[in-house]
């Protein structure tokens, strides 16, 4: 019988305190934006009838190979944020107290919120939203509504800022697919460029229902999910500079510093740039590597100047002096494309195919991870029985009406009201039911899902009815344009308009 994992308490616990963190701060109902209040105090009926909402990424992220798909992710930290538990009638009171009679925009959508503490007697208090969507590790494209919301307009309005933040986690998602379709090696996903840890495993989790990755130098990472991250740590400046003095060659500070992680480690990633990595880097390495016969698990770490060019020089060094090929690890803001035009240079120069070139992605993860990159948008697409729409004048802004699903049919998406039975295969899922988180997948079956995906979309369009929404919106709004066109240039004496 094998005995308790002494780790999973603590593991559990932090857990928990990681999506808590994610949740409302303080259970405050505030964590919205303003005009939520004041619009559902001026038409509480609006606010009080059933509305759905969808999230969509108007844009795909601007990267080669990315061909305007995205990949879900993010639903375990997004969810948190508005659904991870119950609010508490205690605070919806407080609030109440505080915007209708002290904040500087004095409002609060009394009916509102009365409705749904009537619908709760006691102090615990969820929201009657439900959310469907895609599952994670869905692919899908931009200009599709990826989360539908359904519940009260007012109370599912409330949910616009942190559903917007969808952002972050499917980005990060499509970048790991991308870096997964450049290398066969993982690359590796570090903490330092992270505004706080929490921002950091948010997107540690979407990597790798993207692409798979697991690699990382987030030490907490790995504690709290160890059946999918791995640490990997290696020499950073801060040792190798260590050795300096005024009286000694900085050649042999350098060696001093190399030799010793080795002698103790028994692995490692040379970082050879402190000095010079073509010269004085590469001597101080050829002589470590040769003098521990010991060890094969001793490679390069190349981070600075010409990378391809260094790469080539550092294998094609140990292969005239007869050393097994060893990893080489590239960093130095390496994306998809450079782990691509790394390897065509390696391929090129040496005959070889780069399988010991491993590389270190670094600050790549974080590139272009804003709303601006996607252009997340949430907006209301049906009131009661009534679809609605979001015009607009620039492409792909237009909204698409009614309660959203989405379907697949070979490789077209297809968009679709709620109340249609097609003869296609229904992609989105119930990830919230009555306020309460239903989606459970494992992060591993997501994973397998971006792998199914990927690739397999190549267009969209609407269904049927959704079809007949949008065609009759627009023949309204070209109508109406006209005869006020018209009426404008009666008032103004400009007949041409």
């Amino acid at each position: 019988m094998s005995s308790p994992d002494p780790f999973a308490a603590k593991r559990q616990e932090m857990r928990e305190e990681f999506f808590a963190k994610l949740y409302l701060l303080g259970g405050w109902t505030g964590s919205t934006d303003t005009y939520k209040r004041t619009m559902w105090a001026a038409v509480p009926d609006l606010a009080l009838a059933p509305a759905c909402y969808t999230l969509t990424f108007r844009k795909g992220l601007p990267e080669p190979g990315a061909a305007d798909q995205l990949v879900m992710a993010g639903h375990e930290a997004m969810l948190a944020q508005w659904f991870h538990r119950p609010l508490k009638r205690s605070d919806i009171e407080l609030s109440r107290r505080w915007y209708r009679d002290h904040s500087n925009t004095r409002a609060f959508p009394d009916e509102l919120w009365d409705a749904v503490l009537a619908a709760h007697p006691g102090e615990d208090v969820s929201l009657p939203v439900d959310v469907w969507g895609f599952p994670g590790g869905q692919t899908f494209l931009a200009g599709v509504p990826s989360l539908a919301f359904e519940g009260p307009g007012g109370v599912t309005s409330y949910l616009e800022p942190a559903m917007c933040r969808y952002f972050a986690p499917v980005i990060q998602a499509t970048k790991g697919r991308l870096m997964k379709l450049a290398t066969p090696r993982d690359a590796e996903f570090g903490l330092r460029a992270a505004p706080v840890e929490v921002c950091n495993l948010i997107l540690l989790l979407a990597r790798y229902v993207g692409g798979g990755g697991q690699l990382t130098s987030n030490d907490t990472a790995e504690f709290l999910y160890p059946e999918l991250f791995k640490s990997i740590g290696t020499i950073g400046h801060e040792m190798m500079c260590a050795a300096q003095s005024f009286d000694r060659p900085l050649a042999d500070a350098e060696f001093e510093m190399m030799d010793r992680f080795v002698t103790r480690m028994g692995t490692a990633s040379l970082l050879c740039d402190l000095v010079d990595a073509e010269t004085v880097g590469l001597e101080n390495a050829l002589r470590v590597i040769r003098g521990h016969p010991e060890t094969d698990r001793v490679g390069i770490r190349v981070d600075s100047g010409d990378i391809a060019g260094q790469c080539v020089l550092y294998f094609e060094a140990m292969r005239r002096l007869g050393i097994t090929p060893r990893l080489i690890v590239f960093e130095d803001e390496v994306s998809p494309d450079l782990v691509r035009k790394v390897y065509d240079v390696f391929r090129a120069r040496t005959g070889v195919e780069p399988t010991m070139l491993f590389p270190g992605a670094g600050g790549y993860w974080w590139r272009l991870v804003h709303r601006d990159t996607v252009s997340a948008a949430f907006k209301r697409t049906a009131t009661g029985d009534r679809p609605n729409i979001k015009f607009s004048n620039s492409p792909g802004k237009e909204t698409i009406p009614g309660y959203t699903r989405v379907y697949a049919r070979g490789e077209t998406l297809i968009v679709a009201d709620a109340s249609e039975q097609l003869d296609a295969e229904p992609l989105y899922v119930k990830l919230v039911e009555q306020g309460r988180i239903v989606y459970h997948e494992s992060l591993q079956d997501q994973a397998a899902r971006a792998d199914r995906t990927w690739g397999r979309y190549k267009k969209w369009e609407p269904s049927p009815k959704v079809g007949e929404y949008l065609a009759r919106f627009r023949a309204m709004k070209g109508a109406e344009i006209a005869a006020a066109r018209a009426r404008v240039g009666m008032m103004t004496g400009d007949r041409s308009r």
